[in-house]
C-alpha cells in the first residue's frame, strides 16, 4: 500500500511539474495561434503552489524526487519574479522632479451601487486626491454633467488642470497637473468592449507620453459568477455546460486581448517620447498580453514592489492584472498598492523620474 501511494505521488508530482513547464508557454505563444497554454498560464499561481508543496514533501521524506518540481520552478524563475517580489522600496525624496502616477479602475464610480455605500464616489475621489499624484489614470471612468463627477469638479478636487477621456461612456481618462499638448485614442475592431488612450504631457522642458489601457474583460455574466462561487459541485450535465461556457468566454478574451496588445504595442513603438503604460490589462503576468506589452519595458511592481500585490478583488481571477510599465528613459522609485476597497480593483501608485 505504501509503495502504491509513493508511486502515485511520484506520478502526480511529474504531472504538476509538467503542467508548470507548460504554463510558461502562455507568455510566449499567441492564443490566436494556440490558446491552450493561456489556461495553464491563468492557473500558474496554483500550479506553482502545488509544486512548492511537493518540494517540501519530498525533502521531508528525504527523497531525491524533490528535484523534479524544484527544477521546474527554477526554469521558470522569470515567471516567479513576475508573480512575487521581495525588493525594498527606495525613498523617492532622494531625487528631484519626481512624478507621482496613480492607476485606478474605478468601476464607473460605483454607478450601480455594488458597494451599497452612497459615499463610494466621494471615497474614490478622496483617495485619488490624497495620493497627490501629478498624473492620474482612471479606467471604467464615468463622468456627469454636474456634481462631484463632472470633469470641472474632478479637475478641481484632484488639483489637475488638464484632462483627456475616451469617447466610450465607461472608458478611460487621464488627469494631469502638467499641460497635455497632444492626445488620441487607439481604435480596435468593432465589438471590442475596451479602450486605450494616450496623452503627451509637457513636464518642464521634457515630454512624457502616457498610455492608459483597459483591455478586454472575460465578459462573465451573473450565472458564471454564481457557478464560480459554488461550494458544492455535482458534476452533472448542467455544470459541465457552465464549465464549457466559462472556458469559451476565457478563450475568446485571451484572443481578443492578444490582438489588442499587438495594436497597442505597435503604437507604443512609434512614441517619440519617454513612455509609461498604465491600466487594467485584465490578464495576469503569466500571459501573452502582459509579455507582449512589457517587451523591453520595465514593470514598476518588479522594480519596487513587495509580495504578490493582487489588484483585482472581484470573484475571478483574483490576481495582479493592473500595471504601471515604463521604458528605459524612466526609472521607478516607488510602487505601492493602495489597499482600499472602493472598487473591484485596488489602485496602484508609483513614483517615477526621468533618467536623462
Amino acid at each position: 500500500m505504501k509503495n502504491f501511494l509513493h508511486k502515485s505521488l511520484v506520478v502526480f508530482s511529474l504531472i504538476f511539474s509538467g503542467s508548470l513547464l507548460f504554463s510558461y508557454l502562455a507568455a510566449h505563444i499567441n492564443p490566436s495561434n494556440f490558446w491552450l497554454p493561456a489556461f495553464w498560464g491563468l492557473a500558474y499561481p496554483y500550479i506553482l503552489a502545488v509544486n512548492i508543496l511537493f518540494v517540501v514533501y519530498w525533502i521531508f521524506r528525504k527523497r531525491w524526487s524533490f528535484l523534479l518540481p524544484l527544477i521546474a520552478i527554477v526554469i521558470g524563475y522569470q515567471s516567479l519574479s513576475n508573480f512575487i517580489q521581495f525588493s525594498s522600496t527606495k525613498d523617492p525624496l532622494e531625487k528631484e522632479n519626481t512624478i507621482g502616477v496613480l492607476s485606478y479602475n474605478v468601476r464607473s464610480f460605483d454607478h450601480y451601487q455594488w458597494t451599497k455605500d452612497v459615499n463610494t464616489p466621494k471615497h474614490i475621489v478622496q483617495l485619488a486626491k490624497n495620493s497627490k499624484s501629478e498624473i492620474i489614470c482612471f479606467q471604467e471612468f464615468r463622468t456627469t454633467s454636474s456634481g462631484l463627477l463632472s470633469t470641472y469638479n474632478l479637475k478641481k478636487e484632484l488639483n489637475t488642470k488638464y484632462s483627456f477621456r475616451s469617447k466610450h461612456e465607461n472608458g478611460n481618462a487621464i488627469f494631469s497637473r502638467y499641460p497635455i499638448t497632444h492626445h488620441g485614442e487607439i481604435e480596435f475592431d468593432k465589438g471590442n468592449l475596451c479602450s486605450a488612450i494616450f496623452t503627451d504631457i509637457q513636464i518642464g522642458k521634457k515630454m512624457l507620453r502616457v498610455y492608459n489601457l483597459h483591455l478586454e474583460s472575460n465578459r462573465f455574466v451573473g450565472k458564471n459568477y454564481q457557478f464560480i462561487n459554488k461550494k458544492k459541485f455535482k458534476g452533472d450535465e448542467q455544470e459541465l455546460d457552465e464549465i464549457k461556457d466559462i472556458s469559451f468566454r476565457l478563450r475568446y478574451a485571451f484572443i481578443r486581448r492578444a490582438k489588442q496588445a499587438q495594436i497597442i504595442r505597435a503604437h507604443i513603438d512609434k512614441s517619440p517620447y519617454p513612455t509609461i503604460v498604465c491600466g487594467d490589462f485584465n490578464d495576469t503576468p503569466q500571459s501573452f498580453t502582459y509579455a507582449y506589452l512589457l517587451d523591453d519595458f520595465k514593470d514598476c511592481f518588479k522594480e519596487q514592489g513587495i509580495g504578490i500585490s493582487t489588484t483585482y478583488v472581484g470573484d475571478f481571477p483574483s490576481f495582479r492584472i493592473d500595471y504601471i510599465l515604463h521604458d528605459e528613459k524612466i526609472e521607478c522609485l516607488k510602487y505601492n498598492r493602495i489597499k482600499k476597497r472602493h472598487s473591484d480593483h485596488y489602485p496602484i501608485y508609483s513614483v517615477l523620474s526621468f533618467t536623462e
